[in-house]
């Protein structure tokens, strides 16, 4: 089963986005991917009550093709983002958390600490824009959380630098590289699966951001086996999720 770990969904004027579930489950029939986790737009940047339920609209649209992770569009909400993820897990049925972080709001703050440990307790992942050194902060305060350096540490539209994403890795048990850049750096998978195995390491697009298909095909056409693919391709994400293939 292939499983895509990082999508978005929904309206953005700041990333000139416009994808619904129709467009989204579209791209992923013509490239053979089985399921989506979704971000819903709203939820990440302007308003999560509503982006969220937005997203809960496209799953139940989708039942068996798109998966959610819950949104806050800041940690600052104290109370509010923890009844939110609440919300988001019993009544919403998602299976995740996304936060961003950028150089303006890192995530690497006190107020975060709380959100992991509901995560925890939710079992939700915990997908990140973050780098080393707030994995350092956050899996310090927080070990037992599943963690998903999402861009294997980078921006998505920047060469990464994915041999620290490894080091960070190597630190904590709990934390996870996904895939997904516009970048294709030679030997990338092979050097990620070496040092960490192929269970730690979770394909992701970026989708519609970044175009899935050379994200797939850069999967495809690494040096692993079989079974390293299967896992990486989908198994990987279903399992940190809890999610029956």
């Amino acid at each position: 089963m292939l499983v895509d770990c990082h999508v978005h969904i929904g309206k953005s004027t700041r990333l000139q986005i416009d994808a619904d579930g129709d467009l989204l489950v579209r791209r992923a029939d013509e490239l053979g991917i089985d399921m989506i986790c979704c971000t819903d737009l709203t939820a990440l940047f302007y308003d999560m009550h509503e982006g969220n339920r937005l997203l809960f609209e496209e799953m139940r649209r989708f039942p068996d093709r798109i998966l959610g992770y819950a949104s806050l569009h800041s940690t600052r909400f104290g109370r509010e983002a923890l009844d939110e993820l609440e919300r988001c897990r019993h009544d919403y049925g998602m299976r995740g958390l996304k936060i961003y972080s950028t150089p303006e709001m890192s995530i690497a703050e006190p107020a975060m600490i709380p959100i992991l440990e509901k995560c925890v307790e939710l079992q939700f992942p915990v997908l990140a824009h973050t780098t080393p050194p707030e994995c350092d902060y956050l899996l310090g305060h927080v070990p037992e959380c599943r963690l998903i350096m999402a861009h294997a540490g980078a921006q998505p539209f920047a060469k990464g630098d994915w041999n620290r994403a490894i080091q960070a890795a190597q630190r904590f048990e709990h934390l996870y590289l996904d895939t997904a850049s516009s970048t294709i750096d030679t030997g990338f998978l092979e050097t990620c699966v070496a040092a960490l195995g192929a269970d730690r390491i979770l394909f992701g697009t970026d989708m519609p951001l970044l175009d899935p298909w050379p994200q797939l095909e850069k999967i495809r056409g690494a040096r692993v086996s079989s079974s390293q693919l299967e896992a990486i391709l989908g198994g990987n994400i279903l399992r940190v999720m809890g999610v029956q293939a």
